[in-house]
């Protein structure tokens, strides 16, 4: 799948579904949301931007009072939001070219998105420009410093078409090495995210990492229905043990540098 305006409406759908499909996908989804949701600094007054909105998880959540837009390159995520949340505006828009004026928005979250831009400095100055003085830039990016990243890098090259020819015997496409999900998919480590936030006039002011349990693993070999629909139970256990200690490892060295997400909040000078 390229992340591109041309997806469809079932694979958005088919997007959507994978942060609520059982154990697996909820615990992604709260791993990812609430580290961002715990940094944003929101009132009733706090004109908030998601550049990358996808199917509008975050702002369900973040906005209930909110004035928010949502923009994603994809017309069928924004179709798909709009529907989900039925308020605020939604945009058609890339990350790199924000279709909005200077200082538009106190707040700006962008999850899950960066990895799949080329220029990514050119997005982050993009963020700055349409943040306000004083107002926040939070983004949240998979790390290229993890396992995580190696698994993407085998399986997007040479090394994986050789090592997935015996599991592609016994279990054809689903093999745990075929070809990466997207067509491009660049990662970023901490401090590379901090050093383009401070060439775009953002000042760091945290830095956390996020969801150590390994999701990524229950997909890619397979186990996560069969270990949905056996243990059930000791599934949600051992999610939760994780989530307790994101909590309190995920700002702690060398942690935040080292679990598969990194989030980053810059203050625009």
């Amino acid at each position: 799948m390229a992340w591109t305006k041309d997806v469809t409406t079932r694979e958005a759908a088919a997007y959507r579904d994978t942060f609520t499909d059982g154990a697996v996908g909820q615990y992604t989804d709260s791993s990812e949301q609430y580290p961002v949701l715990a940094s944003m600094r929101l009132d009733g007054r706090t004109f908030l931007l998601d550049a990358g909105c996808g199917s509008g998880r975050y702002l369900a959540n973040a906005a209930p009072d909110q004035r928010f837009v949502g923009l994603d390159i994809s017309l069928e995520m924004v179709k798909l939001a709009r529907e989900e949340l039925k308020r605020g505006l939604f945009v058609v828009g890339e990350l790199e070219h924000l279709p909005f004026k200077d200082a538009a928005f106190d707040e700006i979250i962008c999850s899950r998105v960066l990895q799949h831009v080329k220029d990514q400095k050119r997005a982050i100055s993009e963020l700055s420009r349409t943040c306000r003085n004083s107002g926040d830039v939070i983004v949240l990016s998979l790390n290229s410093w993890t396992l995580h990243c190696l698994y993407k890098n085998i399986r997007m090259g040479w090394l994986g078409r050789i090592i997935n020819a015996p599991f592609r015997l016994l279990w054809g496409e689903r093999a745990p090495f075929s070809k990466w999900s997207f067509d491009y998919d660049n990662y970023c480590s901490l401090p590379e995210l901090c050093r383009l936030f401070r060439r775009a006039d953002l000042a760091v002011v945290e830095k956390k990492g996020g969801t150590i349990g390994f999701p990524w693993v229950f997909y890619s070999f397979g186990w996560a229905r069969r270990v949905q629909r056996y243990v059930p139970r000791l599934l949600r256990m051992y999610f939760t043990i994780c989530r307790h200690l994101e909590d309190r490892l995920g700002q702690v060295f060398p942690f935040q540098y080292l679990l598969d997400k990194i989030i980053i909040k810059g203050v625009k000078r």
